[in-house]
């Protein structure tokens, strides 16, 4: 970040070396090739650079006892990817050090830069502010509090350029008692020591005894687990992500039924009305129906079928084509065209959905939208405008069984009246046959003229009223089949429209809502399974890093 030149040279140069070792040291960027993205810095008694590496003496460099290298980056561009090789040499380094300029790059925004290690644990992140009485540093403070709480970064506030103004005062070559005080105070209060003393914090502090090719490798061991640890931490972060993404799609998914399951109630209440009461559209129909047809039932008085026999099933079947639920089939084309809108209006929100995903996610799947595409173009899919009249026709059709009955029973009934009337006849002409000595004599029933009269007539009578009473009969059984048959019809309507709604309107957006289900299913079991390794490994690496702890 911004100040990292300045950094570098507050923190290697010393005081009382040569002009040659200060100049080598300033001027090390300019010995680098055109174009040079980094430099390297190492201990040298004579001053030279040789390619990208730079030979300084430095009591720095000696401070830790162990070799030490200082490789400093050009400050990157927040915005801009980051260079992998530079990316790279940040995350391996053993104490990877981040200066950040808080009044140019806010640390929120460098903390989310994906080329600093700032998640990685032994990095120091030096905050450029005065020193730590001063009212700026407690403002820049507050922003680093999140990412100091995290225990990986330790955070440092520092002042190169006061630390440089202070060496400045040394460069004439006669340090007065003046020019030293400001030395120390400026060289003090830029707080650089405090990365001095949290390098030293990081680095394993072995025993002088243990040989030196040992504790660099202590160090290097140590940046392995650090780096471990941050791959670890980074494959949780990841995994939670796929977790808040899958929790994402099901809010999704969820929200798209909720609305499914919205528009299958408001569209039953819309085209039916409300059940058992007055804005029941089928019971309603049905009922006005059966009051068109009453008058003409009315009509086949059983005076009547002596001439209107042969035309009982004609006219009851007429009746019934002008009056079965013409208002309720005009309605229901209306609502046919209104359903698919509305299977437009979830198709499209489910296509939406299921390409709302880029194809570097795991809810991309040109399988999917595939399926969706053939639902969408097979030959059932549209809705016609008597996709809900099916049952209107068919319950109708079934009126003509009972209607076939109830002529026969007309006809039994017109035969029957004239057999009694007849018989009734004909037993009381032969008694006026007997009384007047017809035929000879040959006619004799027994009984007086008055008396065969009356039997006639009475059976007469009795074998109308008998014809009449099964024609009425009749006609009350044709109209329990009419109820039995509207009831049938309120069935089938509404088992219509749910099957129009789940079949049609629906299909596709329920099929994409599955189908996300079921990758969401696929893709937990994935991160649980990834989570699983992920704790194994950290429990691995805690315990082995319990085992080198001394």
């Amino acid at each position: 970040m911004s100040g990292a030149n300045e950094l570098v040279t507050a923190l290697l140069e010393d005081p009382f070396v040569s002009n040659e070792q200060k100049q080598t040291l300033r001027s090390r960027w300019k010995s680098q090739p055109e174009g040079s993205r980094s430099v390297r810095i190492q201990y040298g008694t004579s001053p030279s650079a040789d390619g990208d590496v730079v030979h300084v003496q430095s009591s720095w460099l000696q401070n830790f006892g162990l070799p030490v290298e200082v490789t400093e980056f050009k400050s990157p561009s927040i915005g801009v990817l980051p260079d992998p090789e530079i990316a790279k040499a940040l995350f391996t380094a053993d104490v990877p050090i981040v200066l950040c300029n808080p009044i140019s790059t806010p640390v929120a925004t460098a903390a989310t830069y994906p080329g600093l290690p700032l998640s990685r644990e032994h990095t120091i992140l030096a905050v450029l502010s005065p020193s730590p009485a001063h009212p700026a540093t407690a403002a820049h403070n507050s922003q680093v509090e999140g990412l100091a709480s995290q225990g990986n970064v330790r955070v440092v506030f520092v002042d190169p350029a006061r630390a440089l103004h202070g060496l400045g005062m040394l460069d004439g070559g006669v340090a007065s008692p003046i020019s030293v005080q400001r030395y120390q105070d400026d060289v003090s209060g830029s707080n650089i020591s405090s990365i001095t003393h949290t390098v030293k914090e990081l680095l394993p502090q072995g025993s002088p005894n243990v040989p030196l090719a040992a504790r660099v490798t202590a160090v290097h061991a140590q940046t392995g687990r650090a780096l471990i640890k941050d791959a670890l931490a980074t494959s949780r972060a990841v995994l939670r992500k796929a977790e808040l993404e899958a929790d994402a799609v099901l809010t999704a998914t969820s929200a798209l039924r909720s609305q499914m399951e919205e528009a299958k109630a408001k569209v039953h209440l819309e085209v039916f009305g409300v059940e058992g009461k007055d804005g029941d559209e089928i019971a309603k129909a049905v009922a006005q129906a059966k009051k068109s047809v009453q008058p003409t039932m009315d009509s086949l008085q059983w005076y009547k079928l002596f001439w209107r026999v042969d035309d009982v099933r004609e006219v009851i079947i007429a009746a019934v084509d002008r009056a079965w639920c013409r208002d309720l089939e005009r309605k229901l084309v209306f609502h046919a065209g209104r359903l698919a809108a509305l299977q437009t209006s979830f198709t499209e929100a489910a296509n939406s959905l299921c390409r709302s995903f880029p194809p570097a996610s795991a809810y991309h799947s040109p399988v999917l939208h595939n399926s969706l595409a053939r639902i969408a173009s097979a030959p059932s899919y549209p809705i016609t405008a008597t996709v809900l009249t099916g049952p209107l026709h068919t319950r109708q059709s079934q009126l003509r069984f009972p209607t076939e009955r109830l002529h026969a029973s007309a006809q039994r009934a017109v035969v029957g009246m004239s057999g009694s009337v007849l018989g009734g006849f004909g037993v009381a002409w032969a008694g006026w046959a007997t009384e007047l000595q017809l035929f000879g004599g040959l006619i004799d029933i027994g009984m007086s003229p008055e008396t065969a009269l009356g039997v006639g007539m009475l059976g007469a009578a009795v074998g109308v009223r008998w014809a009449v009473g099964r024609w009425e009969k009749a006609k009350r059984r044709w109209w329990k089949n009419w109820d039995r048959i509207g009831e049938g019809l309120e069935r089938d309507l509404k088992a219509t429209l749910t099957q129009t709604m789940h079949g049609h309107v629906l299909v596709v957006s329920e099929a994409a809502c599955s189908g996300l289900d079921g990758l969401v299913g696929k893709r937990r079991a994935e991160v649980e399974e990834l989570q699983d390794e992920v704790q194994t490994l950290e429990a691995e690496l805690s315990r082995r890093q319990v085992e080198v702890t001394p």
